[in-house]
C-alpha cells in the first residue's frame, strides 16, 4: 500500500499532519483519526490569530499547543502520541534548518546569527516550554568563520577565498537572532496551518 496515495490509504492511518512518506510507519491498529481530530481542533483554535508582531516565543507556544493536543487525544496510547510528536518535530526541525541554511552570512553579524540559529533549531524540542532568550543565548558562538575575498592582487588567483575567525558580540547577536528566529517560525507556522503542510510549493 503506497502511503502517499490518499485513494489507497484507510482513514484510520491517514493524517494530514503527518508527512505522507511517514504513514507507512503506522498500522490500522494505531488509528490516527484521534490525531487528525486533534490537529483539526488546533487549526480551529488558530483561526483569527495574527502573526504580525508575534515573537519567536509566541510562535513556539502555538506549536507546543498542537503537541499538547496530540498528547491529550492519544492519552490511552502514549506510544502513539510520542511517535507522532517525534515525527512532526523532526520534520519541523529539518524545515527550520533548511530555511536557516538559506540565510546570508556575508558579514560577521549575519554569520553569527546564522550559526546561532542553526545550533538553536538543531536540537529544538517543540514539545517543551521554550525560553528563547536563554536558549538562544546559550548557543551563541564565541567566534565565527567569515570568508574573505582574497582574489584581488597578484596572488589572488592562487589564494581565492580564505576564512578568518572573528569575535561575536553576544548581545547584538541575541537580538538579531531572536528577530530572525521569529521569521523562521512564522514560515513554519504558516505551513502548518495550510491545507497541505508538507507540500513542495
Amino acid at each position: 500500500m503506497a502511503p502517499n496515495d490518499r485513494n489507497n490509504v484507510s482513514m484510520a492511518v491517514w493524517c494530514t499532519l503527518l508527512p505522507p512518506e511517514e504513514l507507512d510507519k503506522f498500522s490500522e491498529e494505531d488509528d490516527l483519526r484521534s490525531v487528525s481530530a486533534a490537529y483539526e481542533d488546533w487549526l480551529a483554535s488558530m483561526r483569527g490569530k495574527s502573526i504580525v508582531g508575534a515573537d519567536v516565543g509566541v510562535m513556539l507556544d502555538r506549536i507546543r499547543m498542537l503537541m499538547i493536543n496530540i498528547g491529550i487525544a492519544c492519552a490511552l496510547n502514549r506510544a502513539l502520541a510520542e511517535q507522532v510528536q517525534s515525527i512532526v518535530s523532526d520534520h519541523l526541525r529539518k524545515r527550520s534548518l533548511k530555511i536557516v541554511n538559506e540565510l546570508r552570512a556575508d558579514t560577521k553579524e549575519k554569520a553569527a546569527v546564522k550559526e546561532t540559529l542553526a545550533l538553536f533549531f538543531k536540537d529544538l524540542k517543540f514539545t517543551r516550554d521554550i525560553f528563547p532568550d536563554e536558549d538562544v543565548m546559550s548557543v551563541i558562538p564565541v567566534t565565527v568563520s567569515l570568508r574573505c575575498d582574497s582574489s584581488k592582487g597578484i596572488l589572488g588567483r592562487y589564494i581565492g577565498l580564505r576564512a578568518k575567525k572573528v569575535d561575536v558580540d553576544k548581545e547584538s547577536t541575541l537580538q538579531a537572532a531572536l528577530l530572525e528566529s521569529s521569521n523562521v517560525m512564522k514560515k513554519i507556522y504558516l505551513r502548518l496551518v495550510s491545507p497541505d503542510p508538507w507540500g513542495t510549493y
